[in-house]
């Protein structure tokens, strides 16, 4: 029998066996996932507060532009050929809007 199909399996319920039940330590709330691709994930998680902020769209087109850009990346996701490339894709779209934001806060809105 040929058990190495079963080790990733293994070890994660050796990790879960050695889980603490002390007192619980408030985590960092990781963003939802979508893509299943941390880096995209984090990018749409702060999508429309920091496209608001910098004013990139109108706000009645804002969500509109999300969607497509959730869309694409979740389509991307789900077709191997394109996912082993989505990391670097959003990692790219992260340093743009952060470029864009010019060191404010996503939370901060744009001034004209």
């Amino acid at each position: 029998m040929n058990i190495r199909p079963l080790l990733p399996l293994c070890a994660v319920l050796l990790l879960a066996g050695c889980a603490t039940t002390g007192p619980a330590h408030p985590a960092p709330r990781a963003p939802a996932a979508i893509t299943g691709v941390a880096s995209c994930d984090a990018y749409l998680s702060s999508y429309l507060a920091c496209h608001r902020a910098a004013a990139i769209y109108p706000a009645d087109q804002l969500q509109a532009h999300y969607q497509a850009m959730r869309d694409s990346l979740l389509h991307g996701a789900q077709d191997p050929a394109t996912r082993p490339y989505l990391d670097a894709r959003c990692r790219l779209l992260a340093s743009q809007m952060k470029q864009t934001m010019h060191g404010r806060s996503c939370g901060a809105p744009a001034s004209n």
